[in-house]
């Protein structure tokens, strides 16, 4: 009888034993659920294919740091000043500059470069510069809202400068004879090909005027982060992740 009623309560036990272990299956949380979310903000417009490959590349970095990730975008200079106000945790897409501007000191750049980004000049016109800044002084040209180097040497050089907030716009004034130079990233010629601007006979004029190492920037309150994040990205690079990244947000682009 001793014996039965140990095996009654050993299989009690077993019973209350279960059900515990399924209470806490069921109460603890999901690792996706229970991973802190980093909120960056840009200027870079989510149409274009700089947003795409910039959003991926650090979706996949701070998922491998234990972090959720998601990006707002905001006018250029706003993006810059909420992001140093604290608002939010970072800037996503800045040029390495950025990081000797004073007007920004809360900001510390993650010392890996995020993405390569190459500019140059589109036009209608048959336009020949050979040095192409200097021979912008007859020009009327448009920049990206918030690209400081670029709206910077514009303004140092061109006749008249237009900031404007994406690359269909810029491509449109200069299709509506409203400026005629755009100043942008070359990404602009897989813009070219769309039925908006297939015949508009603007085209890439020279040669490429730039080529900027972009960077991510996170705000000091995260500062403990900065060397995981660009240990990440470093090893991205090396396991192949980061060119396979590269290479879906085209395909996005184009889908």
């Amino acid at each position: 009888m001793q014996k039965a009623l140990l095996n009654k309560t050993m299989s009690g036990t077993s019973v209350m034993s279960a059900l515990l272990v399924m209470l806490l299956i069921v109460l603890q949380p999901t690792s996706a659920s229970a991973k802190a979310i980093i909120i960056f903000t840009t200027h870079v417009q989510p149409e274009s294919n700089a947003y795409k490959s910039t959003h991926l590349l650090l979706t996949e970095a701070f998922n491998r740091i234990g972090y959720k990730f998601s990006m707002k975008t905001l006018p250029g200079k706003r993006s810059l000043y909420e992001a140093n106000k604290g608002t939010f945790d970072g800037e996503a897409h800045r040029f390495g500059g950025l990081n000797n501007n004073n007007d920004f000191p809360n900001l510390i750049m993650v010392p890996e470069i995020l993405l390569v980004i190459e500019n140059a000049m589109f036009s209608k016109q048959s336009i020949n510069l050979t040095m192409p800044w200097q021979e912008l002084a007859k020009y009327s040209v448009t920049v990206p809202r918030g690209s400081l180097w670029l709206t910077a040497m514009a303004k140092q050089y061109a006749m008249e400068v237009q900031e404007l907030s994406s690359p269909d716009k810029m491509l449109n004034f200069v299709k509506q004879g409203r400026a005629d130079i755009a100043l942008m990233s070359v990404e602009a010629l897989d813009i070219l090909d769309s039925k908006a601007f297939k015949n508009s006979g603007i085209k890439q004029v020279g040669p490429v005027l730039s080529t900027l190492a972009i960077y991510s920037f996170i705000h000091k309150k995260h500062k403990t982060l900065v060397p995981k994040l660009a240990f990440a990205l470093h090893q991205m690079k090396l396991d192949g992740s980061y060119q396979r990244l590269i290479k879906q947000s085209k395909i996005i682009d184009k889908a």
